[in-house]
């Protein structure tokens, strides 16, 4: 919680002098896929940046894999599609998409060559973009758990927290909370929510071995949606997306019984998962549609912490890789002296919103999963027979034709 003390501190329990840190220019909460980026843009620029997570790089957690076009172009622009590829995680240039069995398939393309885009494992990609952060400078104290914040006059100037070597105490010129849909920067800043859509629907997802076909797979029956992305380890991860009201009961079991009946019940699925084996535990998700005011007096949000939606848009990634981008300039502004502080968050923020807010709605309707319409599904028969026409509509799937972010359904339900 903020003080309305002058005298740095805030509303907790008095503690134990913390040893201080010498002063950075910013320090970033979460070192995922806004944090890391951000880390390593900020000290490509010469900035001492200081990155903590409460986690070790490369720890898994709940996430789509895709990243869409305009990630992968991010990713190229940092100079690191090479390293993803060293991974072992393979090119996605194919896709079936299969609309209550009308099907577009084909590979997507940009400017006359193919459209490779990727799905990689968080446990792969966060560690990369950690490393390729601190390669550029940025240090990182890993398993460090913020607790508080430092404030000054009203302006936050600092964290606290505790890690391996104790606790201590953080300051800088700008704090950012880069920690997810639960941000902790985010609970302590008081952020408040603008616009808050709910829970519109849940997922339920697993690791396979032994998925022949390499590309990506969609198919949509009824209020269910299943698709297949190949990842890394020769993996393929397979998602099924599902009312609320369809949740199975509680426990793993449950869940588990309740994914592998719902992908058997789609012949296409069980005809392309055929020798196939499920080697991980289905991992459930469902994703409230929120986004916070995105910056305040020394504080600034990005990713998730700021803006989270349902991943049936699979757009999170992408999204996290154009936050980091467009903060680093903003805070290069503020902290050069080209312009106020204030005022570069501000312009993120407005930035960040011109680009979101017609996925968000447009992710939140698809959500809702309504069957799809005669029209639509009368249009995609035309669009599977015209070849011009099922290319753009897969490239728009991807989104390698502008507007990158828009909804690739259209009026669809």
């Amino acid at each position: 919680m903020l003080s309305s003390q002058r005298s740095g501190r805030v509303f907790m329990a008095p503690e134990k002098a913390r040893p201080k840190s010498d002063p950075c220019d910013v320090v970033i909460v979460g070192a995922r896929c806004a944090g890391a980026p951000l880390g390593m843009l900020l000290a490509r620029r010469g900035y001492v940046v200081e990155i903590v997570d409460r986690n070790a790089p490369g720890s898994d957690t709940l996430s789509t894999h895709w990243i869409r076009w305009s990630g992968v172009q991010q990713l190229r622009a940092w100079g690191l599609v090479p390293a993803l590829e060293k991974t072992g995680c393979p090119p996605i240039v194919s896709a079936s998409l299969d609309f209550e069995g009308h099907v577009v398939a084909g590979g997507p393309r940009a400017g006359g060559a193919e459209a490779a885009t990727y799905a990689p494992r968080r446990t792969v990609l966060d560690a990369l973009l950690v490393a390729e952060a601190r390669a550029q400078g940025a240090r990182l104290r890993e398993r460090f758990a913020v607790t508080g914040l430092v404030v000054d006059d009203g302006r936050v100037v600092g964290v606290r927290g505790a890690g391996p070597d104790g606790a201590a105490e953080l300051r800088a010129r700008v704090v950012v909370g880069a920690d997810g849909r639960n941000s902790t920067v985010a609970r302590l800043v008081k952020s408040p929510v603008v616009e808050d859509r709910g829970t519109l629907a849940r997922s339920l997802y697993g690791y396979w071995s032994g998925v022949a076909e390499r590309g990506v797979r969609v198919v949509f029956r009824g209020r269910r949606g299943i698709s297949l992305w190949p990842t890394n380890d020769a993996l393929t991860v397979v998602s099924l997306v599902f009312p609320p009201e369809e949740a199975p009961g509680p426990g793993r079991s449950a869940q588990a019984g309740f994914y592998a009946s719902s992908l058997r019940e789609v012949p296409e699925v069980e005809q392309a998962l055929a020798g196939a084996e499920l080697v991980s535990t289905p991992r459930a998700a469902a994703v409230r549609n929120a986004r916070r005011r995105a910056h305040g007096p020394g504080w600034v949000l990005a990713g998730d912490a700021g803006h989270h939606k349902d991943p049936v848009s699979a757009q999170g990634i992408s999204d996290a890789f154009a936050d980091a981008a467009v903060l680093a300039d903003a805070l290069h502004a503020g902290l050069s002296g080209s312009a106020g502080l204030d005022e570069a968050l501000a312009g993120y923020t407005a930035t960040r919103d011109a680009q979101r807010l017609e996925a968000f709605a447009y992710t939140c309707e698809q959500a809702e999963l309504r069957p799809f319409g005669a029209d639509f599904l009368n249009d995609l028969a035309r669009t599977a027979a015209d070849e011009q026409a099922a290319q753009a509509f897969l490239n728009t799937f991807v989104g390698c034709d502008a507007p990158s972010d828009a909804g690739w359904l259209g009026d669809s339900h």
